[in-house]
């Protein structure tokens, strides 16, 4: 594209070069007619003066448009080739024009107070193609960093920054949390149940234990009568029917009565200091163990691979899921008015602190770049770029150089 536009300025020039010589040859040539028939004919004084003045004005203009960029005639006369002999020093000005007068800070913030930077970026963002660009990147990214990180790394944080985080957590709102929602939830009922129905099976299975309890116990003339047998069995069938009562009755008091001795005591556990000391002291102990180190590093490598794996789908779920955020928040970014001012007003104000150290360096660059330059490229580019419209003065300056010599013979026919 950029070679094809060159090539069409080119043709340009060279059109509008022949043009202009084109019309300093006419006027020569009517100059020599004029000038050979002007004794027969003296109207033709007129003509010859317009074509000698229009010569003069031609030749000086080409003179002064050729001086430009090389010697005329290949003659070193002085001040000529003035672009060549003087390529670094328009380099600099160059530069610092530019410094000046379009990169000043009163220039740039009027000119970015005309612009929604954040707007463009966040169209540019939110279009798909370039969301799916973005993506890509990011998620070719990401393993290859992460993977670089070593083992040895990710342990050492473990064991400092993540233990150390974990361990300034205050674990007593959640121990409340907790204890209160298991307080809250636990169906005490439910539990009560099994372990009555344990119960009456433990004195069912031990029921020749239980007996011979009792006999030792009672005193040796119940023995004599053998009433003990009778006490024993009577006191194992009053447990048993008690057992069956509470088990089978829902409402039962002692049902009751279990239910809020089993939450007083949560309730007391979760505000018990010595309870929280104990859990910080297991939580501290599963911090240092090496096992929580190991599980960290397995993790992270664990995860490395998945990504690589991940990207390497053609259904990637890291990709989509990115591309629908970002395209999610660049819609929302842009209907937000205020966040976009916001951020118009930071980037305006990076960018005006950027200038100051770097104007000066892209007039530098500017410079540089036309002292690398040799000298023919120079001329060759400024004249493809203004040789056209200076090939415009040499037509000008022939035809008014014509007028002027014909108002000139004018005034002296007059006179």
């Amino acid at each position: 594209m950029k070679l094809k536009q060159r090539n069409d300025k080119m043709r340009d020039l060279l059109r509008m070069k022949w043009a202009a010589t084109g019309l300093l040859i006419a006027m020569v040539a009517l100059f020599v007619g004029a000038r050979l028939y002007e004794g027969a004919h003296p109207v033709l004084g007129f003509v010859r003066a317009f074509a000698e003045a229009g010569m003069a004005g031609g030749i000086a203009d080409w003179f002064a448009v050729t001086a430009l960029f090389r010697h005329p005639l290949r003659l070193p006369l002085p001040h000529t080739a003035i672009v060549p002999r003087n390529k670094d020093r328009i380099g600099e000005n160059l530069g610092a024009f530019f410094e000046q007068n379009f990169l000043s800070r009163e220039v740039v913030a009027d000119k970015l107070e005309q612009v929604d930077l954040s707007g463009g970026l966040l169209r540019w963002i939110g279009k798909p193609e370039h969301t799916r660009q973005i993506v890509q990147y990011c998620a070719a990214l990401i393993p290859d960093l992460l993977a670089k990180v070593d083992a040895r790394d990710v342990e050492r944080f473990t064991q400092n920054e993540l233990a150390m985080r974990i361990r300034e957590f205050d674990l007593a709102p959640l121990v409340n949390d907790i204890v209160t929602h298991t307080i809250e939830s636990v169906d005490y009922d439910a539990l009560l149940t099994p372990a009555l129905e344990e119960i009456a099976l433990l004195f069912e299975e031990n029921r020749d234990i239980i007996r011979d309890r009792v006999r030792e116990r009672s005193g040796w003339i119940w023995q004599r009568i053998s009433l003990d047998e009778k006490i024993a069995d009577a006191v194992i069938k009053v447990i048993d029917e008690a057992v069956a009562e509470v088990r089978n009755t829902r409402e039962h008091p002692w049902r009751r009565r279990f239910g809020e001795f089993a939450r007083e005591r949560m309730a007391g556990l979760a505000a018990s200091s010595a309870w929280r000391a104990k859990c910080e002291a297991l939580r501290d102990e599963l911090l240092a163990h090496p096992a929580f180190s190991a599980l960290m590093v397995g993790l992270w490598s664990e995860t490395v691979e998945r990504l690589r794996e991940d990207r390497q789908a053609s259904d990637s779920w890291v990709n989509a899921k990115l591309e629908a955020i970002i395209a999610q928040w660049a819609q929302d970014a842009l209907c937000d008015d205020a966040l976009r001012a916001k951020m118009n007003a930071r980037a305006r104000e990076v960018i005006l602190e950027l200038m100051p150290a770097q104007r000066h360096q892209l007039a530098q660059l500017i410079a540089e770049t036309v002292r690398r330059w040799d000298t023919d490229t120079v001329t060759r580019k400024l004249e493809v770029e203004v040789g056209r419209d200076l090939q415009f003065v040499r037509i000008n300056g022939t035809l008014i150089g014509g007028i002027v010599g014909l108002v000139l013979h004018a005034l002296a026919m007059l006179a």
